[in-house]
């Protein structure tokens, strides 16, 4: 409930989660000047008996991120957060409790590290949350280090392998991988590629465009213009990539062969659900040979997975690279040919700082490969003998 607090202002207030907590609270405020969030935790006796699956549910009502990550999250606490801690009451959650569980994951073979690291973040927002909220006085995951996470290494094409991927590749879809290889786009930014993006006259590709297939378009294909970036704070709408010529060869060539599909596209505005957003016009390259909109399940299960098999391309442990491999393969080959990280992030839509962090063993490598051009750089200058 929204009531004023001592600055003047109006505050959003917690008053309990039972109908006689919220009366006594807000009899205090008005009667005895007492703000619901100064009731000493005495007062709130209801608290202790908080059970951890209540809160978890509060908690995700209240959840403003993106909907995959909130999807996510829901997952995370339904499928495995509520079996180990659903029963348990919040107040008593103990500090060598949560160290045991931290230790059954990481020794659990059957819990990913990626799975084990995002059951973590959730169950520490959690408890962070109900500290915050004065549902707990301590906690229990402070100073608890979390699960050990292996860092996974992207698999980089060479070239031969990238071309040979291309050649093999089913026509109708195979400027699908040129994209990522040459522009470094993701795959739902591939999938929406349309007509008016494509710069013949300056050779530059306007990406503001995805396919999206999520919770939030109720699991349907859906072209919407707003990048992966677009909701995060300091995020992008629009990047600009430089297109090589043949790749610009091969949209030609496929425009011509596969007529682009006239679809409908969402105008998204911030703040605003995909339902209220208006809707516009526009041309996709890539369609399915019903007419309808790609989706990742469609394209990687019957013609990136079929085409990787082909060729034998795998990782060390027998894994295939997905579709965002080319992206990482696309991204080094910047960096490592001397590009500015500054640069490559603007076209690839990514912070400088998420480059640093996730390429930077391929910036040290370059210290080396310049070298010889420092010592030229910082050398003493070479003055002129006088003349003899």
């Amino acid at each position: 409930m929204r009531l004023t607090n001592r600055e003047g202002r109006r505050q959003e207030f917690y008053l309990g989660r039972s109908k006689a907590a919220a009366e006594k609270a807000l009899e205090r405020y008005y009667e005895e000047d007492i703000l619901p969030d100064e009731i000493a935790p005495d007062d709130r006796s209801e608290d202790r008996k908080l059970m951890f699956r209540e809160w978890a549910d509060e908690w995700l009502i209240r959840r403003r991120a993106k909907l995959t990550s909130v999807s996510q999250y829901e997952i995370a606490v339904r499928v495995h957060l509520n079996p180990r801690w659903g029963g348990h009451r919040l107040a008593s959650i103990r500090k060598a409790q949560v160290e045991a569980w931290v230790r059954e994951m990481e020794d659990s073979k059957a819990i990913a590290n990626s799975t084990a690291e995002l059951h973590w973040k959730v169950f520490k927002m959690i408890t962070r949350d109900a500290l915050q909220n004065g549902k707990i006085t301590a906690n229990p995951c402070y100073e608890v280090e979390g699960p050990y996470i292996e860092k996974t290494q992207p698999y980089i094409f060479s070239d031969d392998e990238a071309w040979a991927l291309c050649d093999a590749f089913p026509e109708r879809y195979v400027v699908i991988p040129l994209l990522g290889f040459g522009c470094g786009v993701r795959q739902g930014e591939a999938f929406g590629t349309c007509t008016d993006v494509i710069g013949r006259k300056n050779g530059v590709l306007t990406v503001h465009r995805q396919v999206l297939r999520t919770k939030e378009t109720s699991y349907k294909p859906m072209l919407v213009d707003r990048l992966k970036t677009s909701r995060r704070k300091g995020g992008i709408n629009t990047k600009t990539v430089p297109m090589p010529d043949h790749l610009l060869e091969a949209i030609d060539y496929h425009e011509a062969k596969y007529p682009p599909l006239p679809a409908e596209t969402v105008l998204w505005t911030h703040g605003r659900t995909i339902e209220t957003c208006q809707r516009g016009p526009a041309k996709v390259l890539f369609s399915s040979p019903q007419g309808n909109l790609l989706s990742n399940d469609t394209f990687n299960e019957r013609a990136w997975k079929p085409t990787l098999r082909k060729l034998g391309i795998k990782h060390d442990d027998g894994t295939l690279p997905t579709f965002h491999d080319t992206r990482h393969t696309y991204i080094s080959k910047m960096l490592q040919n001397g590009l500015p990280p500054e640069t490559v992030a603007l076209w690839v839509g990514d912070s400088v700082k998420e480059i640093r962090r996730t390429y930077n063993h391929l910036l040290d490598e370059q210290v080396e490969d310049h070298r010889d051009q420092i010592n030229r750089l910082t050398a003493r200058p070479v003055r002129a003998q006088a003349a003899a």
